[in-house]
C-alpha cells in the first residue's frame, strides 16, 4: 500500500515538475504547476524520511531524484513545442510506471548495481527455494539470465531453520540491464519463498577522541587502574553489581560466551587475553580497532590490575569471541553477517553483540529473521546497534529485526546521544552509555570512541553475565528484565531505560 502510494507520488511529482517547465511563460499556469510540484516533492520526500513502512532505500531514492531532474530538464529543451513535449512526457510516466519493479527506476538501477557489482564481488542477491527443490528446476532461467547459484548458509542444525534452503545468485555482469526483469521472473516462480539483495553494508562512522576531561570515580571493588575513566560505570552504578555479588558469593552455573561479530577482535590484547577464546586466527586480526573496543566493554578482564574492567568482577563468568565479518576497508555483506551469525550460535554463543547495521529495504529483513530465530532456538541472545544517524532505528537492518534487542546511545547527562537513532518503533530498545566511552584497541593500547556500537556491548556483557547465573534465560525475559530494572533518561520513549546492573541482578535472582 504504501510503496504504491509512494510510485503515484513520485509520478505526480515529475508530471507537475514537467508542467512547470512546459508553462514557464505563463504567469498563472507556472505558479499553479510550481506550488504542485512543491506540495508533491515535499509528501514524497515525507514519505521516505517518516514512514520506513514506504520501503524506498536511501539509494533508490537518490537515483529517483537524478531521474526526476535530469529528466525534468531533458524535457524542457522540448517546451517550446507542446505537440512534442507532451507525447514525450506520456512516454516517461509510462515508462517508470511500468518499468518499475519494487519501486526501482530500471536503467539507473541497473548503473547502480552495476557499480556496487564492481565494488563489491557479494553484491548479490538471496534467493530462497520452497523446501524440497533445487536450483536446477529453476534451470531455464539460470539459462536465460546466465546465472550462477550456490548454498548460501551451512547451519549445523537444519530442522529449525529455512536458512539451509537459501542460495546466493552471482548476476554477470551484462545482465545486470535485466535486473528488474531477472527480478520480477524469481519473484513470481512457484518454487521460490523469497528473494532479496545481498545488500553491501558499511561499519557505522565511529569518532575517536582525545582523553577528555572528565572526572570518573574508582571502585572499591575493583583494581583495574583506568576504572575511572569509565563514567557510565556510575551512571550504572557497577559497584553496586560487584558489591552483592562479592558479599553474596554468587557463583556463575556457567561461563557464557560473548560473540563479538564485528571488525574482528585482537585476542592477544593485555585486558582481553585472558577472557577470550578464538573460534579462527583470521576472526583475531583487527584492522580497525572497533571489534576490538567493543570487546573490552563487553568483557574486558577485571580485576587484573590492568587497564579498564567490564561488569564480570573476574574470569569465571564469561568468554569473549570474535567472528569478524568486516573487510580490511570497513564493508560486509548481509550474507556474512548471517553466516557469522551462524557461526557464533554454532560455536556456542549465548550472547551475539552486533554494532553494526544499514539501512532497510522492504525485503531486507527475511534472512536476518530467520538468522535470529536460529540463534534464539539455540538459546543465544542477539543485541544490536540502533545506529547513528539520528533518525528512526525502525529504518535499519538488522537494528528492526523480530527478536532483537535494539540498543540506543546516552550521553553523560543521561540523555539520547545526539547522533543515536532513537527505538521509540522497534519492539524491544534499552538504553547503555555511548559518549566517550573508554576501551581496549589493539596493540595493547586503549582509546575514547562514540556510538551507538559502544553502547551496544554494554547491553551485551550484562546479558553474558545473566546468562551465566540462568543460563536457561531467553530474550523476552532477558528484556522484560532489563526494562524492569532500568533507569528513566527522561527520554524513555526514544532511548528506552538506561541498563542497570545491580538492579537487573536483584530481579534474575528472584526467580
Amino acid at each position: 500500500m504504501m510503496e504504491q502510494l509512494s510510485l503515484y507520488t513520485y509520478i505526480f511529482t515529475f508530471i507537475s515538475l514537467s508542467l512547470w517547465f512546459l508553462n514557464k511563460n505563463h504567469n498563472e499556469l507556472r505558479l499553479v504547476f510550481g506550488k504542485l510540484f512543491l506540495a508533491s516533492f515535499s509528501c514524497y520526500s515525507l514519505l521516505f524520511v517518516l514512514i520506513p513502512s514506504a520501503q524506498i532505500s536511501y539509494t533508490e531514492f537518490t537515483t529517483q531524484l537524478l531521474f526526476l531532474f535530469f529528466g525534468g530538464f531533458f524535457l524542457n529543451t522540448f517546451s517550446a513545442n507542446k505537440f512534442v513535449f507532451l507525447p514525450l512526457m506520456t512516454l516517461f510516466v509510462c515508462g517508470i510506471f511500468v518499468g518499475q519493479n519494487d519501486f526501482k527506476i530500471p536503467y539507473f538501477s541497473a548503473v547502480l548495481d552495476q557499480n556496487l557489482q564492481a565494488a563489491n564481488p557479494d553484491n548479490e542477491l538471496l534467493l530462497e527455494l520452497k523446501e524440497g527443490h533445487v536450483p536446477t528446476e529453476l534451470q531455464s532461467l539460470i539459462n536465460q539470465y546466465q546465472l550462477k547459484l550456490k548454498p548460501a548458509f551451512f547451519p549445523k542444525e537444519t530442522d529449525n531453520t529455512d536458512l539451509d534452503d537459501y542460495y546466493l545468485v552471482d548476476i554477470p555482469k551484462d545482465q545486470l540491464i535485466n535486473y528488474p526483469s531477472l527480478l520480477k521472473s524469481l519473484e513470481n516462480h512457484q518454487l521460490v519463498d523469497h528473494v532479496e539483495v545481498n545488500e553491501i553494508i558499511k561499519l557505522d562512522p565511529f569518532e575517536s577522541e582525545e582523553s577528555p576531561a572528565m572526572d570518573g570515580t574508582q571502585n572499591a571493588y575493583a583494581n583495574d587502574p583506568e576504572i575511572g575513566k569509565l563514567w557510565g560505570f556510575e551512571a550504572m552504578q557497577v559497584e553496586s553489581l560487584y558489591a552483592r555479588l562479592e558479599k553474596e558469593k554468587i557463583k556463575p552455573k556457567k561461563k557464557a560466551k560473548i560473540a563479538i561479530i564485528d571488525t574482528g577482535v585482537d585476542g592477544y590484547h593485555e585486558d582481553i587475553k585472558g577472557n577470550f577464546e578464538s573460534v579462527g586466527a583470521r576472526h583475531n586480526i583487527d584492522e580497525q580497532g572497533h571489534g576490538t573496543h567493543c570487546a573490552g566493554i563487553a568483557a574486558a578482564v577485571s580485576n587484573n590490575r590492568i587497564g579498564i574492567a567490564s561488569f564480570a568482577p573476574n574470569q569465571a563468568f564469561v568468554t569473549v569471541t570474535s567472528v569478524k565479518v568486516f573487510g580490511k576497508f570497513g564493508s560486509t555483506t548481509q550474507k556474512k553477517i548471517i553466516e557469522g551469525m551462524l557461526l557464533a550460535v554454532d560455536n556456542g554463543a549465548d550472547v551475539l553483540s552486533m554494532s553494526l547495521g544499514g539501512p532497510a529495504t522492504g525485503k531486507a529483513r527475511r534472512a536476518y529473521r530467520q538468522a535470529v530465530k536460529y540463534a534464539q532456538n539455540k538459546g543465544a541472545i542477539v543485541v544490536v546497534a540502533a545506529g547513528n544517524e539520528n533518525t528512526d532505528a525502525a529504518r535499519k537492518v538488522p537494528a528492526s529485526v523480530d527478536g532483537v534487542i535494539t540498543v540506543s546511545a546516552i550521553d553523560n547527562q543521561i540523555k539520547k546521544a545526539s547522533f543515536s537513532n532513537y527505538v521509540s518503533n522497534v519492539k524491544m530498545g534499552i538504553a547503555a552509555p555511548g559518549v566517550q566511552i573508554y576501551s581496549s584497541i589493539p596493540a595493547n593500547k586503549y582509546a575514547f570512541y562514540n556510538g551507538t556500537s559502544m553502547a551496544t556491548p554494554y547491553v551485551a556483557g550484562l546479558l553474558g553475565l545473566m546468562k551465566s547465573i540462568r543460563p536457561e534465560l531467553d530474550t523476552k525475559e532477558a528484556y522484560r528484565i532489563l526494562k524492569a530494572s532500568g533507569k528513566s533518561t527522561n527520554e524513555d520513549e526514544l532511548t528506552g531505560k538506561l541498563i542497570q546492573p545491580a538492579a537487573a541482578l536483584n530481579v534474575l535472582l528472584k526467580k
